[in-house]
């Protein structure tokens, strides 16, 4: 969980936003690994006229 300390522990502070960094990077390198999208990507306006076609 990201956090903001503007002063008490901001060494714990900034290695705990490090460590949600770096799992959410990996989490992401896995997806793309494996190749699975993260999420279902946006359909444009334009595109979807055209699959209604």
């Amino acid at each position: 969980m990201l956090r903001w300390a503007p002063y008490r522990s901001q060494a714990k502070t900034h290695l705990s936003n490090v460590l949600s960094a770096t799992a959410i990077n990996l989490i992401r390198v896995d997806a793309w690994l494996s190749g699975t999208p993260l999420d279902i990507t946006r359909v444009s306006h334009l595109a979807r006229l055209d699959l209604s076609a």
